[in-house]
């Protein structure tokens, strides 16, 4: 069965090219939309992953330092802070959870970090 030619009102349907664009039948070509839409980054949810992923590793620094031995607690919280550091200066502002400015943060983590690391590197915590 062959199937009725469009009228000359109707223009045949766009189809897709290799590369994803989208051409009409007056030639004029379009890329295609994502078919999922991407949540935006600074949703509540993902604040709340954020919020999670740090907590949970700092909980993991505490276990260690409770179960293991305390200075290697003290240094992976400093390591926690000073990777802590190293997102928030190269992660997109939309992608951090921030409150602050960015350079108070950075700041204040790096002064953290450094504070954990010289005491979990110069106190006998056995």
């Amino acid at each position: 069965m062959t199937e009725p030619a469009p009228r000359e009102s109707e223009s045949p349907a766009p189809h897709a090219g290799d590369d994803g664009a989208v051409s009409d039948a007056s030639g004029h070509t379009s890329q295609e939309a994502d078919p999922v839409p991407l949540p935006a980054d600074n949703t509540t949810q993902t604040r709340a992953l954020t919020a999670v992923v740090v907590l949970v590793v700092i909980a993991l620094c505490v276990a260690v330092g409770a179960l293991v031995n305390a200075q290697a607690g003290t240094l992976l919280l400093a390591g926690a802070a000073f990777a802590g550091v190293a997102l928030r200066m190269w992660l997109p502002a939309g992608r951090a959870f921030s409150v602050r400015r960015r350079a108070v943060d950075i700041s204040l983590m790096l002064a953290f970090g450094v504070a954990l690391a010289f005491l979990g590197l110069t106190t006998p915590l056995g």
